[in-house]
């Protein structure tokens, strides 16, 4: 049997997947070169089918989503490496998913993608981001006074102080290492 006809008689694996969310829309990339895929979306269901670039490997994926979609508005786009979905979601307005599949168990060909991946805000506004608590000016009034209090407790840097003139016990010579 040659390479070519024991890949052909493999049978199909799902490829590779990351996905991601907001309120609206689910963001789900197939990381597989393929020229030509078939895909359908139904109102809880996906399927895919293909044949990976340059390996031939035969790759198939069917699955029930978390919640209901809207197939008529799923956008996909082939890009030379993978294929990206843009999928609205049925009830926009509702929380996030707690996970992509309608089932509980962890498939192994999907991760999360942490570079689309935004948080649910829990008051409805904005991606939550951290504000700052302190402004420049406050920074540097702060840093002006503890510079003012090392100097009224007399604190210094220098090293040709008085105090570090006294003969140190560590400078003297270590028996047995010098001859």
């Amino acid at each position: 049997m040659t390479k070519n006809e024991n890949m052909s008689s493999e049978a199909a694996v799902p490829p590779p997947a990351v996905w991601a969310q907001r309120s609206d829309v689910v963001f789900l990339t197939l990381n597989v070169e393929c020229t030509d895929p078939e895909f359908k979306f139904t109102d809880t269901t996906m399927s895919f089918s293909g044949v990976g670039k340059p390996e031939g490997r035969k790759y198939a994926l069917n699955f029930e989503f978390y919640d209901k979609i809207n197939p008529e508005t799923v956008s996909a786009k082939n890009i030379k490496r993978c294929i990206e979905f843009v999928i609205a979601k049925a009830e926009p307005d509702e929380t996030y998913w707690p996970r992509l599949l309608k089932e509980k168990t962890k498939a192994h060909w999907l991760k999360v993608d942490f570079n689309k991946w935004e948080d649910e805000d829990p008051q409805g506004d904005a991606p939550m981001r951290s504000e700052p608590t302190m402004d420049l000016t406050e920074m540097l009034r702060r840093n002006t006074d503890t510079l003012d209090k090392m100097k009224s407790n007399k604190l210094s840097l220098n090293d040709s102080d008085d105090e570090s003139e006294k003969e140190d016990s560590d400078n003297e010579d270590v028996p047995g290492l010098i001859d």
